[in-house]
């Protein structure tokens, strides 16, 4: 096949779109999410209980300026009862997280204020890690960074956009299968590959729906689509923007798996 310079360097560009797998902690699944959110509300619960009642009524000062202590261990308890009210297998509740993780600042500034041996110290330790594994899941930290994003992409949402890659996918099989430049040897390659990154789709498909952990499917998943442009493959135009289409679908996978990749152009 006599291939144009067109061709070669819209191969190199779009190889260049593909987002490549890269080590990524497990991803919770929406069971796991909900479980650390129980965890938090018992814990929050826990350390208010023992928290000593000379700091409950304090005004603590801090460079942020002046806490009533009272005030925002309620704010605090509002806000972990509404994320545990609202979260559910369709909504994955970024924004309560978020107002969580913002008013577990706050207590988190007062509690290094104090002396470490103070009454409740202990209990505020077990709420940090469960507030720590709590921000985890939505791909940020805790204490929580200025201006963070704190977002999850819910099981529901993953095994959706699965579902629109491996329709991609099969629609690039049908463009592969008819196009007339691609060498038989290079046609027939192609179509393994296309076939690889469907069956591996619908594995992560049907663990998304099942609630299971998936993490290293989706890395599988992202490897074999870059295999799609592998070193070397010149592909025409036709199948290199069929490639392309996958790129939106699996943005969403990325992002729910905290995968990244080189840059979209």
């Amino acid at each position: 096949m006599k291939l144009t310079v067109s061709m070669v360097v819209i191969g190199a560009c779009l190889f260049l779109t593909v987002p490549v797998a890269r080590a990524a902690a497990d991803r919770l699944t929406d069971k796991e999410v909900k479980a650390v959110i129980e965890q938090v509300y018992e814990a929050r619960d826990k350390f208010e209980g023992r928290l000593d009642g000379k700091v409950k009524n304090a005004v603590v000062r801090s460079s942020t300026g002046e806490v009533r202590v009272e005030v925002a261990l309620e704010d605090f308890q509002k806000e972990v009862e509404r994320l545990r009210d609202r979260y559910t297998d369709s909504y994955s509740a970024s924004a309560e997280v978020h107002a969580v993780l913002v008013r577990g600042n706050a207590i988190d500034r007062m509690m290094k204020s104090q002396p470490s041996d103070i009454k409740g110290a202990n209990d505020w330790d077990q709420l940090a890690k469960q507030l720590r594994a709590l921000a985890g899941a939505y791909r940020t930290t805790f204490p929580l960074p200025d201006g963070a994003p704190v977002r999850r992409i819910n099981d529901a949402e993953a095994a959706a956009s699965t579902g629109t890659l491996i329709a991609q996918a099969e629609q690039l099989k049908r463009v592969v299968n008819s196009d007339n430049t691609l060498a038989k040897a290079d046609k027939e390659s192609v179509k393994s590959d296309v076939d690889a990154v469907i069956k591996q789709a619908r594995a992560l498909q049907s663990r998304l729906k099942d609630s299971k952990p998936a993490t290293a499917d989706a890395r599988a998943l992202l490897e074999k689509i870059g295999a799609l442009t592998k070193e070397g493959r010149k592909l025409p135009p036709t199948v290199l923007t069929g490639i392309g289409g996958l790129r939106a679908p699996l943005a969403t996978i990325n992002q729910a798996f905290g995968m990244g990749g080189a840059e979209t152009h």
